[in-house]
């Protein structure tokens, strides 16, 4: 600053300094559940939402192993071969 006051006070344009480069990116903590995976998401009523994990206590599962148990059930249906793989921070399955 007193550098560009200087050179005001002599009739210069203060020179702007160069941009620097943005500092890196922080590095974001994923847990090792949710390598390889990619989130897939809706927006529904809140009445649906209560259902669905009211089936998942019902069920003692998670509620993306009861998301998971929809979609392999949608895949079937449409005659998809996708299965999904359920790897919660409880267990392990493939439904």
């Amino acid at each position: 600053m007193k550098a560009s006051l200087k050179q005001l006070a002599r009739g210069q344009e203060p020179q702007t300094p160069p941009e620097q480069a943005a500092p890196p990116s922080r590095t974001s903590r994923t847990a090792a559940t949710r390598t390889d995976t990619r989130q897939v998401s809706a927006h529904f009523n809140p009445e649906a939402a209560r259902t669905v994990k009211l089936i998942a206590v019902e069920q003692d599962k998670d509620v993306q192993e009861v998301l998971a148990e929809a979609l392999n059930m949608l895949f079937s249906r449409y005659g998809k071969p996708v299965r999904v793989e359920v790897v919660s921070g409880r267990r392990k399955r493939t439904i």
